[in-house]
C-alpha cells in the first residue's frame, strides 16, 4: 500500500492553495472577530473588571491628591487658590504671614479649636526629628518614642500648623497623655 502525496491537498492547484492562504483566511478571520468580539470583550471585562476599576480608583485619587498637593505647593500659581494642607480641617486659603518665617508666632487651630501649646510654631529644623518634613507619618510615630515632654510639645505644634497628620498627633497625645 502506498501513501497518499501529503504535499498538495485533494487535488487543488498551488495558485487556488495562495488565494486561500492571502485572501480568504484573513478575510475569514476578520469576519470571524466581528461575530466572536462581543463576546471577547464581555469575557474580558469577567477576567479583568474588578482589577481595572481599581486600578481606576487608585488613579483617579493619586491625581486628584497629586493635584491638590500640587497647588498647595505652588501658592496657587497654576490656578486656582491654594488650600489647607491635606489632612486640616479648615483653617485659611494659604499661610499666614507669620507662619511663613520660621519661629515665628502662629494663630492657626487645629481640628478642635483649641490653640496649640504657646501658639507658638517651631521651625522645623529645631525640631528633634532631623528630616521631618520628609519623613512618612510612619517613620515619624517610630522616632516618637525617644523624645521628651517639650520635644513632643514642639513635634506637636509644628505638625498640627502644617500637614496634621493624625496618625503622629495621635502617637504624641498618647505620649504626652502617658508623662504627664
Amino acid at each position: 500500500m502506498t501513501e497518499p502525496d501529503r504535499s498538495e491537498p485533494a487535488g487543488r492547484p498551488l495558485p487556488e492553495r495562495l488565494w486561500d492562504l492571502l485572501v480568504f483566511v484573513p478575510a475569514g478571520l476578520a469576519a470571524s472577530a466581528v461575530e466572536e468580539f462581543p463576546r471577547l470583550a464581555e469575557k474580558g471585562r469577567e477576567h479583568l473588571g474588578v482589577r481595572v476599576s481599581s486600578a481606576r480608583a487608585v488613579g483617579r485619587y493619586a491625581v486628584g491628591a497629586g493635584r491638590k498637593e500640587l497647588r498647595r505647593r505652588s501658592g496657587g500659581l497654576f490656578g486656582g487658590t491654594p488650600g489647607p494642607a491635606p489632612g486640616r480641617r479648615g483653617g485659611s486659603a494659604g499661610p499666614s504671614p507669620t507662619a511663613a518665617r520660621p519661629g515665628a508666632a502662629s494663630d492657626r487651630r487645629t481640628g478642635g479649636g483649641a490653640p496649640e501649646g504657646n501658639g507658638h510654631v517651631p521651625a522645623v529644623a529645631t525640631l528633634a526629628i532631623p528630616g521631618f518634613d520628609t519623613l512618612s507619618a510612619s517613620q515619624v510615630v517610630q522616632r516618637l518614642d525617644g523624645l521628651n515632654r517639650a520635644e513632643l510639645v514642639s513635634v506637636r505644634a509644628y505638625e498640627a500648623s502644617t500637614r496634621g497628620r493624625r496618625t503622629v498627633l495621635s502617637r504624641v497625645d498618647q505620649l504626652l497623655d502617658e508623662r504627664s
